[in-house]
């Protein structure tokens, strides 16, 4: 393809600190420019130095989660005159992440002296709203530029609220960029709606679950789930559920709310706090005005949500029992409403921790799914050590595609070539593997950090 070139911005081949440059034809796009959540400093963050001073004409976002959107703040302050292109929702939401993420930084600051935070103050994050261009999904964006012409199309991609693929068609050539995708609907999301008739010269794959083999449908992982939580409360047993702020605590809400009402779990309170809760109010109103969401806050009441008191939990502390407690985060970072509840309860038999997303090793929440039962895990946020008794279950409900439906997506449109990105080594390699062997007139390529590609 003439004129058109990629390069991976991220530091190593990893999910974290997601960001493409693609120069097409006379444009330069940035696409996402994420934080990556096991670094600190602007280590977080992509290779940011590789653009010079006002060089990127718009930056397109894919979603809101923090590994795409938390450098936004910082990147805008060096590209001012770009614009940002992505969906309504993700317009709404991506300032309450950048926030959130900004009062973390600051806190971190403090505990464990790191100079270059907070990478952004808040004037920054009110200053990016300006360059927002929400688009409809489905909507061709036409730009034009020193002679060339492009149109730039957002789709539904199904993760998460707002969450978009993005089409770029240029010289009768089509670029088309997954980001994180899911294709089966959610309770509170429909799957992604990528038009069956369009042709892509170029994918660019997300590849985040290639090392993942699904054992269990959906279906089968929900009723688990539900099974899991029931026994626990009849027990009297406390039912700690850690979950990501945006997507997931929303889709559990339902999912507990029709549980209810089916009576497959026993009535008792329900406790929920973190950013998820300030993110229920978006996941409202959209639900009010457009058909992207099916979502109400108006079971918070008919559930009896409650908030929880955070600051006064810690290891000794004598939670509300039975209860369910649905909390941020779900890898159990420190510092987190799910980290100091999950230190008060792991050492009864009676308690349960059900994971219900991807949980990176490195993570205290990943460290628990590898302790044994009786064997001593730590809490080094709070000083404090004791023995895992309560049972503690994973639950595959991920927001993101198979890897075979991924694989089956791409041999449906049989493009040119397939571009790997976020994914850690053993994904891509998995994928890089299995089109190889079956694909060979695809061309598959796996971007080296740091070098550009002609596509």
């Amino acid at each position: 393809m003439i004129g058109c070139y990629l390069r991976d911005l991220n530091f190593e081949k990893e999910i974290g600190a997601n960001g493409l440059l693609l120069e097409v034809g006379a444009f330069r796009f940035v696409v996402d420019v994420g934080m990556d959540p096991k670094r600190v400093g602007n280590s977080a963050l992509p290779q940011l130095d590789l653009l010079p001073k006002n060089s990127v004409d718009a930056i397109l976002l894919t979603h809101c989660h923090l590994d795409h959107v938390g450098g936004l703040p910082v990147l805008l302050r060096q590209q001012s005159q770009a614009r940002v292109f992505l969906s309504y929702p993700t317009s709404l939401i991506t300032p309450i992440m950048l926030e959130n993420s900004y009062t973390v930084m600051c806190r971190q600051k403090e505990e464990q002296s790191i100079p270059e935070y907070p990478l952004y103050e808040k004037k920054d994050i009110e200053r990016i709203k300006q360059s927002f261009l929400p688009v409809k999904f489905g909507q061709a964006q036409h730009l034009e530029k020193e002679g060339c012409n492009l149109d730039i199309t957002f789709y539904l991609a199904g993760h998460v609220l707002g969450a978009s693929s993005i089409l770029i068609e240029y010289g009768g050539q089509r670029i088309f960029i997954t980001g994180d995708i899911l294709f089966q609907d959610q309770h509170t999301l429909k799957g992604a709606n990528i038009p069956s008739d369009r042709y892509f010269d170029t994918i660019v794959l997300e590849t985040t679950r290639g090392r993942t083999e699904r054992k269990s449908n959906r279906a089968n992982e929900e009723e688990r789930l539900l099974k899991t939580i029931a026994h626990t409360i009849q027990r009297g047993g406390i039912c700690l559920i850690p979950a990501f702020a945006l997507g997931r605590i929303q889709e559990l809400l339902v999912l507990l709310y029709n549980a209810r009402r089916m009576d497959k779990i026993p009535e008792c309170p329900i406790f929920c706090s973190g950013l998820g809760m300030a993110l229920v109010n978006v996941f409202n109103e959209i639900g009010k005005t457009t058909n992207t969401v099916h979502f109400s806050r108006k079971i918070l009441k008919q559930l009896n949500v409650k908030p929880l008191r955070r600051k006064k939990i810690g290891p000794d502390s004598q939670l509300t029992t039975p209860a369910i407690y649905l909390l941020s985060s779900g890898m159990l970072v420190e510092h987190t409403p799910s980290y100091r509840v999950a230190s008060s309860l792991i050492r009864d038999c009676k308690n349960t921790v059900c994971f219900v997303g991807y949980c990176d090793p490195d993570t205290p929440g990943g460290q628990l799914l590898q302790t044994s039962p009786d064997e001593v895990f730590t809490f080094k946020a709070l000083e404090f050590s004791t023995p895992l008794r309560a049972q503690v279950e994973h639950f595959d409900l991920s927001g993101h595609a198979d890897r075979d439906d991924l694989y089956q997506f791409v041999v449906d449109r049989q493009p040119k070539q397939v571009i790997l990105t976020h994914g850690d080594a053993e994904s891509r390699q998995w994928f890089l593997e299995k089109f190889s062997k079956n694909c060979p007139p695809i061309r598959i390529l796996d971007p080296e950090v740091g070098k550009t590609y002609v596509l």
